[in-house]
């Protein structure tokens, strides 16, 4: 219930700003806005190197009781708080679940070892906040945390791993509108 109420909070506050932060796809005339998250993925193939989509959640937003627009992300268990020290790095691995990744505060960039020319993925607070990470095969990706604060995140698993409905949009980080 508690990692619930957490990513209630951790979500509204992402998306109160989300025209800010996330692409967001104007919709055509008669159909919903969807959001357009970056998600870190295995190659469906051996030997499973991590690479960037850019994802469409099925989900669509709905209208807020209040003002603004709603989201159903779907279920997660777990939520963990993560802090991470200024100009860090953290070698090759993967996530320990599939998730979503919320940045709080500092800056996070995911490099890829199986294509290390790609420029990988930046997560910045305020501006690309909440990505997916499914890539649990393989030998994962590089993340380093080049700020001079510290970095402050969630980590809220998907339950039963269950990822998200979405359609892959693109072969590379979605675009962000600062």
């Amino acid at each position: 219930m508690l990692s619930s109420m957490i990513l209630a909070l951790a979500i509204s506050l992402v998306c109160t700003v989300s025209a800010k932060q996330t692409s967001i796809q104007g919709p055509a005339p008669d159909s919903p806005k969807r959001l357009q998250i970056s998600a870190v993925v295995n190659e469906d193939h051996d030997p499973y190197n991590a690479k960037i989509e850019c994802w469409e959640l099925d989900a669509p937003f709905s209208k807020y009781p209040t003002v603004g627009e709603a989201l159903p992300l779907g279920d997660v268990t777990n939520v963990t708080y993560v802090t991470l020290p200024p100009r860090s790095q953290e070698g090759l691995h993967h996530p320990p679940h599939n998730m979503f990744f919320l940045l709080l505060s500092g800056v996070a960039h995911v490099g890829l070892p199986g294509d290390p020319s790609s420029g990988g993925l930046w997560i910045r607070e305020g501006v690309n906040p909440l990505i997916i990470a499914t890539d649990t095969m393989g030998i994962g990706h590089y993340t380093d945390y080049p700020g001079d604060k510290s970095t402050v995140a969630l980590q809220v698993p998907f339950k039963g791993e269950v990822v998200p409905e979405h359609t892959v949009i693109g072969d590379a980080a979605c675009e962000i509108s600062e």
